[in-house]
């Protein structure tokens, strides 16, 4: 059954026109002029709808809907607040006057509530006087439907939501590993606790999620989790948490199948009715997973991450879902909603998915420097290394993530032992629960190799992201032209194998660079980046005079030869 907040959602851009915004894509210059010019007591995750009549679009006039009430700001006039149980009708007034034998029409909107009855202003100059009517008789409609008139947060990440309710939707995602196969397998394990530490479920609802996994005779119907997830959203919009729980369940799928094959699925395919998610909703959710592991896998820098987020919220706009109901868990690679929300804000973009500041208190990185600063910084390859400064934060995000994961596996691992020591002791080494509890020791296991290797990956990714990945030979040679360097020359040179320079997408040049070995262990690139460190390579003053004077000496060497 549709509610307000839905029926505002759906209807309230076609009737009031341009200048409308939708949670949670409300811009904060004008949410916050519309707060604290004529609706001071409401709390800005509770706007499902901010309409903007102003000229120079501060926000400051217009309409504000919330989920119990609506304000009306008018030029020149003194704002009003009408809750939407006292609303009982509102009619159209047309006034016509004639003048000179042409017919003028004016047109009213006359509000009947309990108490009062408003005559609204036609002063706000670009709203649709008529979708007004509408949409506020549709409200009067609606209200006596609802069991309650109630404010919900249209910005609440899952990490912020209460902790039975995070275990409920981890129940759900448990119940779809164990569809297919009767098992939870080492990496779904793995994936499934780096959602946990990635939404701060506490040890005791950790303890919980435990035992619901090692029976999966006693577990829930999914239907019944789905409902009362529903029941339990009265703070959160549930349409936003039901996209969020469709990207899982498909990243869990992704790990042994195709994103493309997930109709095939029949555990998804029913769900997908249930939650009414269309078939363009599930494409445009599997472009944000894919877009999440092209970040890492394609070692993507700070401006393509800026162009890929965009894109994606384009296609997001054009589907009609905001970003904020994908990323409610956070990133499938191992970010949180509040740690994308920052890495983007450093990027520029921080209101890109609409999670308020209040959640993430992270402002944006300010780029300084111009000029010859800016210059040096190119000649000596630090401009690139800034620019993946992105992709660092997230490897660091991803890093503590796993960390925490492998934490959970490692109780997990010592109370599985503590259980079987317990059943050996007793006398049961050939009974079914040794059995049991040595096949889920072996799993858990498995999972922690599975973080492990994770992490060692994301380590070597994040120094990476502070290596050049095309080593200049003139600085490198001047920079090390003393014999005392001479072995750390070669060792740099042995992390550097040549390939020929791609100048497009098929065409290779006949000339060689030097790039980064993808064989190097996680010591040999910490080594690599010390020895950079070491001979100065980054350093602005050393490293740029060394790529100036190594090169006017090659190219003397070039004309006169030896001599």
């Amino acid at each position: 059954m549709m509610n307000i907040n839905t029926y505002l959602k759906e209807y309230a851009h076609t009737l009031l026109g341009d200048g409308t915004h939708i949670a949670p894509n409300v811009p904060d210059k004008k949410l916050n002029g519309a707060i604290k010019n004529y609706a001071e007591d409401a709390l800005p995750e509770h706007v499902v709808v901010l309409y903007d009549s102003t000229l120079f679009k501060s926000g400051k006039e217009g309409m504000l809907f919330l989920g119990d009430r609506f304000y009306f700001k008018p030029l020149l006039e003194k704002p009003i607040c009408v809750y939407y149980k006292d609303l009982q009708r509102v009619d159209l007034d047309r006034e016509v006057t004639y003048k000179n034998d042409k017919r003028k029409e004016k047109l009213h909107i006359i509000m009947h509530t309990e108490k009062y009855d408003y005559s609204l202003s036609d002063k706000l100059a670009t709203y649709n006087v008529e979708g007004v009517v509408e949409l506020l008789n549709g409200i009067s409609a609606l209200k006596d439907k609802e069991d309650e008139l109630i404010n919900v947060s249209q910005v609440t990440p899952l990490a912020d939501l209460p902790e039975a309710y995070k275990l409920t939707y981890l129940k759900v995602l448990a119940n779809f590993t164990f569809f297919d196969d009767q098992q939870i397998d080492a990496e779904e394990y793995s994936e499934l606790m780096s959602l946990v530490t990635r939404i701060h479920l506490s040890s005791d609802y950790r303890l919980q999620l435990r035992g619901y996994l090692s029976n999966p005779n006693e577990h829930a119907p999914t239907i019944a989790l789905i409902d009362e997830l529903r029941d339990l959203s009265t703070t959160i919009d549930f349409s936003i948490v039901e996209k969020s729980l469709f990207k899982d369940l498909l990243y869990l799928f992704k790990l042994k199948r195709p994103l493309s094959a997930w109709f095939e699925n029949k555990f998804l395919e029913e769900l997908k009715e249930v939650l009414s998610i269309s078939r363009e909703e599930i494409e445009l959710i599997s472009s944000a997973i894919q877009s999440d592991e092209d970040i890492l896998t394609f070692r993507k820098n700070d401006s393509e991450i800026a162009k890929s987020m965009k894109d994606l919220a384009a296609k997001a706009a054009a589907v009609g879902v905001p970003l904020t109901a994908i990323y409610l868990s956070g990133s499938v690679v191992g970010l949180s909603a509040a740690g994308l929300t920052s890495g983007l804000a450093s990027l520029g973009m921080g209101g890109l998915l609409g999670f308020s500041s209040m959640f993430t208190g992270i402002g944006v990185l300010v780029v300084i420097g111009v000029g010859t600063y800016q210059g040096l910084k190119k000649i000596t390859g630090m401009k690139d290394i800034e620019n993946n400064k992105q992709r660092e934060y997230m490897l660091q995000a991803i890093i503590r993530n796993t960390q925490q994961t492998l934490n959970c596996l490692l109780e997990d691992i010592n109370e599985i032992s503590n259980r079987l020591v317990a059943a050996i002791q007793h006398g049961n080494a050939n009974s079914e629960k040794i059995n049991q509890l040595s096949n889920m020791l072996q799993m858990l296991n498995e999972s922690a190799q599975f973080s492990a290797d994770k992490q060692v990956h994301s380590q070597k990714e994040q120094i990476i992201t502070q290596l050049p990945s095309k080593l200049s030979t003139v600085r490198l040679d001047e920079l090390t032209s003393k014999p005392t360097y001479q072995k750390l020359r070669d060792y740099v040179y042995a992390c550097y194998t040549p390939e020929p320079v791609q100048l497009d997408d098929s065409m290779f040049s006949s000339e060689e660079e030097l790039v980064l070995k993808e064989t190097l262990t996680l010591d040999e690139l910490d080594q690599l980046h010390e020895s950079l460190q070491a001979i100065g390579y980054f350093d602005m003053s050393g490293g740029g005079l060394a790529e100036v004077t190594g090169g006017a000496k090659r190219l003397v060497k070039n004309v006169f030869g030896d001599r």
